[in-house]
């Protein structure tokens, strides 16, 4: 029975947590005033915390080497892999944190890819055009990360002010480190994640990598969860600031959440049907698209294999290729969210076979064009799209925009899409034959 309950309370405070359970925040009005008592009793415990800290000396990193050697021996064998090499910890102030994500993202886009990549997902109809990428992002992580793992320097970040006395501290540095062992026995700098031109590939390798640690850190706390501090647990939850989760644009919202949230589905069912021997098969031969996470079961009995899509460049003097990439399964059925219904745009985006689109950009901050280009399992589904997309810019404006034109040529469908016509015309003269929709 006590198993029973332990499992009950895990469930309401997985459901809660941060990124992994933002959109339970729209709960049932009769349990807003619970809420905001828990709320209120986790501000004053904190407050008192703080007072008390004042007097008395918090322990040191060095000192708590024990508690992180415990969690790593019940991570090691909860997962079923060894630490090879002892785990590198990098011990910062909190309000350092802004700086190292900022140098990390710096470090793999310039600040004209970054400019670029923001163009380039508003003219899919990702984002609002002028969202200001680099800072959404580091603010979002800044807001919910408690730790972090670096492939790159082989280190697992945490803060001086983390004390491994509650839970949550504990469980979540178990997903961490739950990264050190996948590093340390897969290599994580073999796989795809930083790959700039197939976010759909660089999505389904993040959940590979994330389910496995939420999947871990969920069986962490499970088997050790202290329950004399699940009370403290849950008004942590119900306490944390989620301020910019909920500002920022949804598809930014989803992306965030769908390694963690879709990905420890996929590695659930990869757990539920052989056990850590499952997963590890997974990181020998990974997924390669958003189509194999959103369809575990699929992927246990046979892998998606899309079709490769390529598209010729344009040469057209001011017109300046900016984006090249793929939306995968998990972006076609955002963009379809957008003019159907959402059970109606997931049962259509299962359809999809592959996709490769481009944008360019006319000038410095000119006008943009898309070019988009999909593939279906059938010429129905090809069809289908094709109407959907019309209603989907029939959403975005008033009237269907003008310079919007969609070709079917069997299972494949292109877009083409531009507030500037001569953009279409050019292409469309270089490259498209087929059936007009």
């Amino acid at each position: 029975m006590k198993k029973f309950f332990l499992k009950l309370a895990f469930l309401v405070l997985f459901l809660a947590l941060g990124f992994l359970g933002w959109r339970n925040f729209e709960l049932r009005r009769t349990l807003s005033d619970l809420r905001g008592e828990i709320t209120q009793l986790e501000r004053e415990r904190r407050d008192l915390q703080s007072k008390v800290s004042a007097t008395q000396r918090g322990p040191k990193p060095e000192e708590q080497a024990g508690d992180r050697q415990r969690i790593e021996e019940q991570t090691s064998e909860l997962r079923g892999l060894p630490f090879k090499n002892p785990v590198k910890y990098k011990i910062i102030d909190r309000s350092e944190l802004r700086r190292v994500l900022v140098d990390k993202v710096k470090e793999q886009y310039t600040e004209q890819e970054m400019h670029d990549y923001s163009r380039t997902l508003a003219a899919v109809g990702l984002v609002p055009e002028g969202t200001d990428l680099l800072n959404i992002l580091v603010s979002l992580y800044n807001e919910q990360v408690a730790a972090f793992y670096v492939p790159e320097e082989h280190e697992l970040y945490t803060f001086k002010d983390l004390v491994f006395s509650g839970n949550l501290d504990k469980m979540l540095l178990s997903h961490e480190l739950t990264h050190a062992l996948q590093d340390q026995n897969f290599d994580l700098l073999k796989f795809p994640l930083k790959v700039k031109t197939n976010d759909d590939l660089a999505l389904a390798t993040s959940a590979l990598i994330e389910g496995d640690a939420t999947v871990l850190m969920t069986r962490w706390y499970v088997e050790n969860v202290d329950p004399s501090k699940m009370l403290g647990d849950l008004g942590a939850m119900f306490g944390q600031n989620t301020a910019k989760l909920r500002e920022a644009p949804p598809y930014l919202r989803e992306l965030l959440m769908f390694p963690y949230q879709e990905g420890q589905q996929f590695a659930t069912t990869l757990y539920s049907s052989g056990g850590t021997a499952a997963i590890d098969a997974a990181f020998r031969n990974p997924p390669t698209t958003t189509k194999d996470i959103l369809h575990p079961d699929r992927f246990l009995q046979q892998r998606a294999t899309p079709e490769h899509l390529e598209l010729p460049k344009l040469e057209a003097g001011d017109w300046r290729l900016i984006g090249n990439n793929t939306l995968g399964e998990f972006g076609t059925r955002f963009v379809l969210e957008q003019g159907m219904g959402i059970y109606d745009a997931h049962v259509l985006a299962e359809g999809w076979n592959g996709d490769r689109y481009q944008v360019y950009e006319r000038g410095t901050n000119g006008p943009t064009a898309l070019v988009w280009v999909t593939a279906w399992e059938t010429e129905p589904q090809a069809t289908e799209f094709a109407g959907a997309y019309k209603k989907v810019i029939e959403k975005r404006a008033a009237t269907p925009a003008p310079s919007l034109r969609i070709h079917r040529d069997g299972k494949h469908v292109t877009v083409l899409q531009s507030p500037d016509p001569a953009f279409v015309d050019l292409w469309e003269a270089a490259h498209v034959a087929g059936k007009t929709n």
